[in-house]
């Protein structure tokens, strides 16, 4: 029996496709059998599971987002949120051939055939063999009741639609990113669509300016019946050789065959096979290290535990093989998900000169390189052959306190969990110091600045704390370096998105949501009650009558010590001459319009105009993962934990000129060669070389701020850079 899996309602406020759903296990539950061939047939030869709301907040509220505010057709790579796991487990279970996910609404009815760039790890020619014919069926079943079809990659109906203006390829509708459900199902499956169905009340829905026989919400749900039953009937007629395919698609990869040439396409697909193969090498294999050349074991084991959780193999290494310590674990390339291992661990492809739009950002991903641990990739031309074995599940990491006298004991803030760990201590009482400069523990080991420093009477409390995280506090002997008091865990203003502040509660801190407005109104002044703010979507409220409150407060805020982490655009725009006037000096540059997949937006272009600040150089989408160099290194309360050079995400990259003397570079771009992977066309000149991190006091020196160029909390994805955001926060609080 042939696989296929139907999920709807994973935007709340889609609402059609939920009962499309329904009504189609209504009739396979209730249908007597032998009354109906058309369910007699799917009944004997399919397993089809459906997952009917997969966002049940959202429906129940009308809004798109789930509860905690994520948009869950972005977070199959993170797997952040409970619903999104639940909808993996799905697929784990049952390996779909086939899978629909239904969307609203386009006009007329969208059958996702994804425009470049496509994901590296999907085989192009098995999905073009079916994907094409698949949406022959569709677009012919909606027809049958005069509904139109937009094909994107087919730029049916419209050219003008989907070809940008100067291009010859369709673009905006891509499989690029791998965090919709329906590129991870194809990164484990064979085929897999998006419906966006149509829900205009005029011929828009129709053919030829002719309305379809149903319109409105009935139209809608047509629409997605017809596709999800022309869907059935072409995967039952093709069952046996579409399963031959998505098992040649594991073959490949458990013998380690080479990536296959795309030597055609479909009749209908505008393009050659050249503009769309994306498809590139493999690796030898990824190591996850433990102990030396790792940052945090712990980490690790998180990132080995999500592979092993998506069905990803993973071996250990048996005794010591050249840098690498016994028990590191070793991702070969040879398994049947190469694929979806590849894109999780890989840092990417730069895409920059190939398209000029996504669909939506962000342009790359990865959980190796922007998650918390250390991953090396082997690449294909080097000989690499230890001796490993396979595990079903992650090893215990070690932690507690070093044995031996101590006047006090550290802990590095280098990881997620060490960020929650000592949240959960200071939370409940546990004095702690940051120190403010490099120190030396009683093994001889260099400890950063940015370190927490706990009394060695609370070793009790530390060493469950460090058992229960798996992080080792470090013993001190020698005379305490210099330290500030952290008071209590932060308390956080967050002039931010939904997720970011989600991200922000779950390593620990009080965070809140806020806004201009919200703060203005408030009968009494909200910012008393926070330590620090985080920005990244506000922008300094204009001089005017109406806003002499929330100025007022924001000044008060600075004036009383209360620190400052911002991001993007809006968190440095804010701070300058003609905002708050807080950091007076520091000019900044961005690139990139911030609208997501080249959608229509005056928001950046104002914000250059409100300020006179962010200067739009270009105006494509801007999205991937840069190199920064860590131009402070240990003496850096902010990014110390860190090595001599990491990884960030950018989505409109922000980068800093004209430095005032008081302001410390913690990291800083490359002068060249510094897009790892994703879209960033036509750099900035000024870009290269430039500072990304910095930190220092306001002008009146009442104040402790911290800005980054790169994204640190986008979609709580970017984990790496959790302990620098917290490690501003403990700086920031004065």
């Amino acid at each position: 029996k042939v696989p296929i899996f139907i999920q709807s309602g994973i935007h709340g406020n889609e609402y059609e496709g939920v009962d499309a759903a329904m009504r189609a296990i209504e009739r396979l539950a209730t249908t007597p059998y032998g009354s109906d061939p058309e369910v007699d047939a799917l009944l004997d030869h399919a397993v089809v599971a459906f997952n009917v709301v997969q966002n049940p907040d959202g429906r129940v509220a009308g809004m798109r987002t789930n509860g905690n505010g994520f948009d869950l057709n972005r977070d199959y790579i993170t797997q952040s949120q409970s619903e999104t796991r639940a909808s993996v487990s799905v697929f784990r279970k049952w390996f779909p051939t086939e899978l629909l996910d239904l969307h609203g609404y386009h006009t007329p009815t969208l059958v996702e055939s994804t425009t470049v760039p496509h994901n590296p790890g999907i085989e192009y020619d098995m999905w073009f063999k079916w994907s094409q014919p698949r949406s022959d069926a569709n677009q012919a079943g909606l027809a049958s009741e005069g509904f139109g079809v937009d094909r994107p990659v087919n730029a049916v109906p419209d050219p003008a639609e989907w070809i940008p203006p100067g291009e010859t390829l369709p673009q905006g509708w891509d499989d690029w990113g791998p965090f919709y459900t329906g590129q991870y199902g194809q990164l484990r499956g064979l085929d897999g669509s998006t419906v966006e169905m149509c829900n205009q009340t005029d011929a828009d829905c129709g053919i030829g300016g002719v309305a379809p026989k149903y319109l409105g919400r009935m139209g809608s749900l047509r629409a997605q019946e017809l596709v999800v039953w022309s869907t059935f009937d072409f995967v039952l007629d093709h069952r046996s050789e579409m399963l031959h395919d998505q098992l040649e698609i594991y073959r490949r990869g458990v013998t380690d065959a080479p990536r296959p040439e795309l030597t055609s396409v479909p009749p209908g697909v505008i393009g050659t096979p050249a503009d769309h193969d994306y498809m590139t090498d493999y690796p030898r294999a990824h190591v996850i290290p433990v102990g030396r050349g790792q940052r945090s074991d712990v980490e690790a084991k998180r990132l080995v535990q999500f592979l092993l959780d998506n069905d990803v193999d993973v071996t250990r290494l048996k005794r010591d093989y050249r840098s690498f310590e016994r028990g590191s674990y070793v991702v070969w390339m040879g398994q049947a998900l190469r694929a979806l291992a590849n894109t999780m661990l890989s840092v990417g492809d730069d895409i920059s000169d190939r398209v000029t739009k996504l669909y939506a950002p962000p342009g790359a991903w990865s959980n190796g390189f922007l998650w918390g641990a250390d991953v090396v990739t082997i690449p294909r031309d080097r000989r690499f052959s230890p001796s490993t074995r396979p595990i079903r599940r992650a090893a215990a990491v070690q932690g507690g306190v070093r044995s031996g006298r101590a006047a006090a004991y550290a802990l590095p803030n280098d990881s997620v969990a060490a960020v929650r760990t000592i949240n959960s201590l200071v939370g409940s009482g546990v004095t702690a110091r940051l120190a403010t400069e490099p120190f030396e523990s009683a093994s001889g080991e260099t400890l950063p600045a940015g370190s927490v420093i706990f009394p060695s009477d609370a070793a009790a409390r530390l060493r469950s704390a460090g058992r229960s995280a798996g992080l080792w506090f470090e013993r001190i002997t020698a005379d305490l370096p210099a330290t500030e008091p952290i008071e209590r865990v932060p308390r956080v203003a967050c002039l931010c998105s939904a997720l970011e502040n989600w991200a922000l509660r779950q390593i620990g801190f009080t965070s809140d949501q806020l806004t201009n407005a919200a703060i203005n109104a408030a009968p009494s002044d909200p910012l008393a009650n926070y330590d620090v703010i985080y920005n990244t979507n506000q922008t300094y409220p204009a001089d005017t009558p109406e806003n002499a409150t929330v100025r007022t407060r924001y000044s008060a805020f600075f004036a009383g010590g209360g620190g400052y982490v911002g991001a993007r655009p809006s968190g440095a725009n804010f701070l300058v001459d003609n905002g708050a006037g807080q950091f007076r000096g520091l000019d900044m540059q961005a690139q990139g319009d911030g609208s997501g997949g080249g959608r229509a937006t005056e928001r950046f272009d104002l914000l250059a105009e409100e300020f006179g600040r962010v200067t739009p150089a270009f105006q494509e989408d801007v999205s991937g993962i840069v190199l920064w160099d860590n131009e402070a290194g240990a003496s850096s309360p902010i990014v110390g934990s860190y090595p001599a050079q990491d990884t960030g995400l950018v989505e409109t990259p922000v980068w800093f000129t004209d430095v005032p003397p008081e302001v410390t570079v913690d990291g800083r771009l490359p002068a060249s060669d510094f897009l790892a992977s994703g879209h960033w066309p036509n750099p900035d000149p000024s870009a290269g070389g430039s500072p990304i991190i910095v930190h220092g006091p306001n002008t009146a020196n009442t104040a402790r701020i911290t800005l980054f160029g790169i994204d640190p909390l986008f979609r709580a994805h970017p984990e790496r850079d959790f302990p620098a955001v917290s490690a501003g926060f403990y700086w920031g609080d004065m």
